[in-house]
């Protein structure tokens, strides 16, 4: 969610409106404001993830930053800084087609999945 993650819907709705977090919970396309890079919300800065996301192209900007800030290479990715519904769905759709369909359900196996909010509405529109 961007720059609203970790903020409860009271929070956000006192912040931005009403009327605006209802944009951007219904709406498909609309992004909420984007979260820093050196946010603790920020996915990049999870290490114990950041190292499994090698799909995704290298930001010479972070990387730059970022190595010289702890005086050595560090390697960092683009990841997203905000999302919409949309987003979300174009990521996690081939995900669930490419490996969790062929792997699993077309084979007769039970499948388990769990994950955020967004990820499992478009799973569920798509099926």
């Amino acid at each position: 969610y961007g720059a609203l993650t970790g903020k409860s819907k009271k929070m956000i709705a006192t912040e931005y409106g009403e009327d605006q977090l209802k944009k951007w919970r219904r709406g498909y396309t609309i992004r909420p404001p984007p979260t820093s890079s050196y946010s603790l919300n920020y996915p990049g800065n999870d290490e114990r993830r950041a190292k499994h996301y090698k799909d995704l192209p290298i930001s010479i900007r972070e990387t730059w930053n970022r190595s010289i800030e702890r005086r050595r290479l560090c390697i960092h990715r683009k990841f997203p800084k905000t999302e919409s519904l949309k987003d979300c769905m174009d990521r996690s759709i081939p995900f669930y087609t490419e490996r969790i369909q062929k792997e699993a359900v077309e084979k007769g196996k039970r499948v388990l999945i769990a994950s955020h909010e967004n990820a499992i509405r478009g799973i569920l529109m798509h099926l």
